[in-house]
């Protein structure tokens, strides 16, 4: 799953670029938390750079699994960045003041990026994240059918202790997509890199939803539900 992850987001990274408006609304979010962060930080998912242009004057590192977001991140932000999993990151442990993530975690095994980013982070460094969790877009998989399955807010949250952080401030807020038709939504999740079926059992799921899609000339009305959260490592 990492390796079609990887694929798809290199495959759509230009697309990306202009079709994720969503994942910009996000980042913006996070301009009530600039002043709070100092130091060498980390943007963990970092995508052509959404995040760290809001960030701008931060002395910022980017990480993305995609070598070709990585590369587009540095064109955008002029700021140097790392290929890597989340999951296995290459860095020195207590090497960062502050680590920074939107709408990245939920592609990854939170657990284990929690853990890895408390290993890289010193103590009492702010970890400042925004996460899509249930039950984003429950609306268009009642017509689709479900690809994906996005973490539980708890979840999260008790991974997020028990991986030695503090949580100081959480927050869910809803981002409304709309779509003309079926085909319309198709198109903006594969050029968003986001069309992935990780519950597809066999290519014949795949063909179905794909079809139900294509063939649906109803409006689609769902939303992301974006779960924010200020922590520090304990």
């Amino acid at each position: 799953m990492e390796t079609l992850i990887k694929q798809t987001f290199s495959r759509h990274c230009q697309s990306y670029e202009n079709k994720a408006v969503v994942q910009k609304q996000v980042a913006s979010e996070f301009k009530k938390y600039k002043d709070l962060l100092s130091g060498k930080g980390i943007d963990l998912g970092c995508g052509t750079g959404f995040l760290s242009k809001v960030l701008n004057d931060k002395d910022l590192v980017g990480v993305d699994i995609s070598k070709n977001m990585a590369m587009q991140y540095t064109k955008n932000t002029k700021k140097p960045s790392i290929v890597a999993d989340i999951q296995k990151l290459p860095l020195k442990n207590d090497s960062f003041d502050f680590a920074i993530s939107s709408f990245a975690l939920h592609w990854t095994n939170i657990n284990e990026s929690f853990s890895e980013i408390n290993r890289i982070l010193k103590k009492d460094s702010l970890f400042i994240f925004s996460i899509p969790v249930e039950p984003s877009l429950e609306e268009f998989f009642a017509l689709a059918g479900k690809n994906f399955n996005f973490p539980l807010a708890q979840k999260v949250l008790k991974d997020l202790y028990f991986n030695g952080f503090k949580i100081l401030e959480i927050y869910e807020k809803e981002f409304p997509v709309y779509f003309e038709n079926g085909k319309e939504a198709l198109i903006f999740f594969k050029q968003t890199g986001t069309a992935i079926n990780k519950n597809a059992k066999t290519l014949k799921d795949k063909i179905s939803n794909y079809k139900k899609l294509i063939n649906y000339e109803k409006p689609i009305e769902t939303k992301f539900n974006m779960f924010f959260v200020k922590s520090i490592k304990n």
